[in-house]
């Protein structure tokens, strides 16, 4: 007998990851006994979060730490809709998340049903925009076609979402074959032509004092070798921290608020030179600049590049090291002293760093969300690719704590540390339930000030008043101690380090909140420094 298109779903995703997330409507009743079954069996490993925006979220950062697929299962219409937030931040961010959500039934197209979004071709529409590629399955056969078709398409350099949608009636259809094979799709990357790698040697022929830059792109794969055989200065954007560890000889340091970028060629690897790390394109660049990444889109746009490569940073680095003798020569940004004041007792965003930086293991991952705390992470050294994620481009709210979830669930060995400020948590730590539930065991740095920093910042340079600016308080002690997750609060600068020690302990055998009672007049001297 043939399978139906529910266990044909199941076999493929339980043939790329061993984990998947979901959350399951009456539409889906059939895919999900196909998953219990896979799940009673040990095949598969099933985590269910509180809502859609956050699992697939989780999923999303499944993908990234894990370097391979994550997948999130959606029902039709809110479900669907719940999980654009992750869908197309995985497409900014160059993540192989794949979301698969139902929609109702194809026969009864024209008539109206439960999650109904009016149109029936809307979800497909919508994923299109935001998607590598989208597909909906008509039959039991299309699964195994599409499905490897969509894991081999996300995890093709420059990584990204795909979305595959079914129709209800599809879902316990049974395909007239029975044999049939997906094999394991790995992550490519895209190599140099012949003809650019000619083109880059000959440009690096003519630099005297040749710098590094690596951005988010190159913070993904190990390049430290390729790095130490070309032997020249390297700068890091802030998203690109991780690509060298922060005590390497050649880290010269992070372009961030830095006026200038010294040397005569600067050789540019996975980064689109976005308007936050670059000061709004006011740093000053080196006249010739030599430009890879995977996407096209992003060259010759924020900044005119001499040289153009289409490669992922790996593979450039690898067809060019060997053929090239740079000139050796050092450079390394002066960077600030931490608040290290002891005259006061209230706890600043720097010291915060400082502390949680001498703290926290050399496998840490740092995951930011958005607000005055990312400026606050910046300052948190790391030492090892795919270690560092501080969204400063699509930048959604109430994305840390799912995201250090999923993060966790690939990578349970490391160090998982999610850092979020009041507002932030207030609109995402319903997923600690999540991690309650299912035991995912890592540290919440909740950064406590009552206030939207930049937004009262802006507003007050702008108009000379401040408006929302305030966050409404609440006890998040007792709010997460009934979730069942452990709170260490601590609200004098004395108090820090042993509270911070003692979180970091804890969250090594359960989930974990750190509730840091930061100055609300605190300022990260990050965002007041010029370099």
């Amino acid at each position: 007998m043939g399978k139906t298109t529910s266990e044909l779903l199941i076999d493929t995703i339980s043939s790329q990851v061993t984990d998947v997330f979901g959350i399951p409507g009456t539409h889906g009743l059939s895919l999900y006994e196909e998953l219990r079954k896979r799940v009673s069996r040990g095949e598969i490993r099933y985590y269910m979060p509180r809502l859609e925006y956050g699992g697939a979220i989780m999923a999303d950062y499944y993908a990234r730490l894990k370097g391979n697929v994550g997948v999130f299962l959606s029902v039709n219409g809110p479900g669907f809709t719940n999980s654009l937030t992750a869908l197309v931040g995985a497409y900014s961010e160059g993540s192989p998340l794949v979301l698969i959500s139902l929609n109702k039934e194809f026969k009864y197209r024209h008539r109206r049903q439960l999650h109904d979004s009016g149109y029936y071709d809307l979800q497909l529409e919508m994923a299109r925009q935001a998607t590598k590629a989208s597909f909906r399955i008509y039959s039991p056969e299309d699964v195994p076609i599409i499905m490897e078709r969509a894991f081999k398409i996300a995890l093709e350099d420059k990584m990204g979402p795909v979305y595959i949608e079914v129709p209800v009636d599809v879902l316990e259809e049974k395909g007239d074959f029975e044999n049939y094979k997906i094999k394991k799709v790995n992550r490519t990357l895209i190599y140099p032509t012949k003809e650019e790698v000619r083109e880059a040697l000959n440009f690096l022929s003519e630099c005297s004092k040749p710098i590094l830059l690596l951005g988010y792109g190159a913070s993904r794969s190990n390049i430290l070798n390729y790095i130490e055989k070309l032997g020249i200065p390297v700068f890091t954007t802030i998203r690109g921290k991780g690509s060298i560890p922060e005590n390497h000889p050649l880290y010269a340091g992070t372009i961030f608020n830095l006026k200038e970028i010294p040397g005569d060629c600067l050789i540019a690897l996975g980064t689109s030179f976005n308007d936050l790390e670059t000061s709004r394109w006011s740093i000053k660049l080196p006249d010739r600049i030599l430009h890879v990444d995977p996407d096209v889109n992003v060259f010759n746009t924020s900044i005119n590049a001499e040289v153009t490569i289409k490669a992922s940073a790996e593979a450039f680095l690898e067809e060019i090291v060997e053929k090239v003798n740079l000139p050796k020569w050092s450079y390394k940004v002066e960077e600030k002293n931490s608040d290290i004041v002891d005259n006061t007792s209230e706890i600043t965003h720097d010291y915060l760093a400082k502390v949680l930086d001498e703290t926290l293991s050399e496998d840490r991952v740092i995951i930011s969300d958005a607000g005055t705390n990312q400026v606050m992470a910046m300052d948190i050294k790391v030492y090892k690719p795919n270690s560092y994620f501080n969204s400063l481009i699509f930048n959604a709210m109430g994305s840390a704590i799912p995201a250090s979830i999923g993060g966790k669930i690939a990578s349970p060995e490391r160090q998982i540390v999610s850092i979020i400020g009041d507002l932030g948590f207030q609109g995402c730590f319903n997923e600690l339930i999540t991690a309650a539930q299912y035991k995912i065991n890592f540290l919440t740095v909740l950064v406590e000030d009552g206030v939207q920093h930049f937004l009262r910042l802006n507003q007050k340079m702008r108009y000379g008043n401040t408006f929302t600016t305030d966050v409404f308080q609440i006890d998040y002690t007792k709010v997460v101690e009934g979730i069942g997750v452990n709170v260490i609060e601590v609200k004098d600068r004395k108090d820090l380090k042993k509270s911070v020690e003692e979180a970091v302990g804890l969250s090594l055998k359960s989930p974990t909140v750190l509730r840091v009672h930061v100055s609300p007049n605190s300022i990260p001297s990050r965002l007041l420094m010029k370099r």
